[in-house]
């Protein structure tokens, strides 16, 4: 599971390192490559056996509903597959990395079974202003986790 938040930078060339604990975890648990894709303020990174997990699930859902539809073009359609090199790097699309305004200082944060990449002083004003944070602690307490 990818747990924590790191700060990295991406280079000129639009190279990200990924950091060591993920690279464990991708190693041990999912085959390669990463695929990558944009939400709205961030990218997310899956391994290649969580993204067809995804893949089925989006698979089931309705193929001409419009809010289906928008989804699918703007999440899945620009997903693209990024190898990590020897040196632990992926190489970010500069589409992608242009979408959510990705320029040299990042942060990747784990969520478990995917990880986010965010502009860092995105991320870090974003978590000062998590909206909802009392209503979303009161729907995860009646959850059974």
């Amino acid at each position: 599971m990818f747990r924590g938040c790191y700060s990295h930078t991406i280079d000129d060339k639009g190279r990200l390192s990924i950091p060591a604990k993920f690279r464990e975890v991708l190693e041990n648990q999912f085959a390669p490559p990463l695929i990558v894709t944009r939400l709205k303020e961030c990218l997310v990174a899956y391994p290649t056996d969580r993204w067809r997990v995804l893949e089925a699930r989006m698979d089931e859902l309705p193929s001409f509903d419009r809010n289906v539809l928008w989804f699918r073009r703007y999440f899945y359609a620009p997903a693209q597959e990024c190898p990590v090199d020897k040196a632990g790097r992926i190489l970010v699309p500069g589409e992608l990395r242009t979408d959510v305004g990705l320029e040299r200082d990042v942060v990747l944060a784990g969520l478990g079974k995917y990880f986010e990449i965010w502009p860092k002083d995105r991320y870090y004003a974003a978590m000062e202003n998590v909206e909802n944070y009392d209503s979303i602690l009161d729907t995860l307490s009646q959850m059974k986790l």
